[in-house]
């Protein structure tokens, strides 16, 4: 009898899990680190356990256009956390994707995988003209960018594509 009465202090003990917290980075500093910023649009999204137990979801993106580098088309991406089942493992910051989405990703290559650099730092959802940072709720610490370089965020897709192309030359 006491340990459901524990396990049910404790859960009142609890709080929210904090935010993620990133330092103010900025859309140039991400094209610099990053192996290539492609354009497309979401063809498909599934997850799986990896051989350690943990879920990933693997994206699959249909590539309408490579702003820096060069990438597979289509670009298939590992980002942890997802759901299999009824389990369901979450990764505070990692991007999620749904299908049929335009996204905008900065990413690196680790071995066979590509990865979106920086989890919600370098991804973008498109709207219309508007590329919408995919921060959501994070914290974001102030931090000084170098001058004439724009803090990752919402912008217009013309002005992102245009930072993220002068960065990589």
């Amino acid at each position: 009898m006491r340990r459901p009465l524990l396990a049910a202090a404790l859960l009142a003990l609890a709080g929210p899990a904090a935010p993620a917290t990133f330092f103010e980075t900025s859309v140039e500093e991400m094209a610099r680190t990053s192996d290539a910023v492609v354009r497309g649009r979401v063809a498909r999204a599934s997850s799986r356990f990896t051989t350690d137990g943990r879920i990933v979801t693997e994206v699959e993106i249909a590539v309408e256009g490579a702003w820096k580098g060069r990438a597979s088309a289509p670009l298939r991406l590992v980002v942890p956390g997802g759901s299999v089942g009824g389990i369901a493992q979450t990764v505070d910051a990692a991007p999620r994707f749904e299908e049929g989405e335009e996204v905008v990703v900065f990413v690196t290559r680790r071995g066979a995988a590509w990865l979106v650099n920086g989890y919600a730092l370098g991804t973008y959802r498109v709207e219309g003209a508007e590329a919408r940072s995919a921060l959501g709720g994070a914290k974001v610490l102030p931090r000084a960018l170098p001058a004439g370089e724009r803090a990752v965020g919402t912008m217009g897709v013309a002005e992102l594509e245009a930072r993220v192309r002068a960065a990589a030359r």
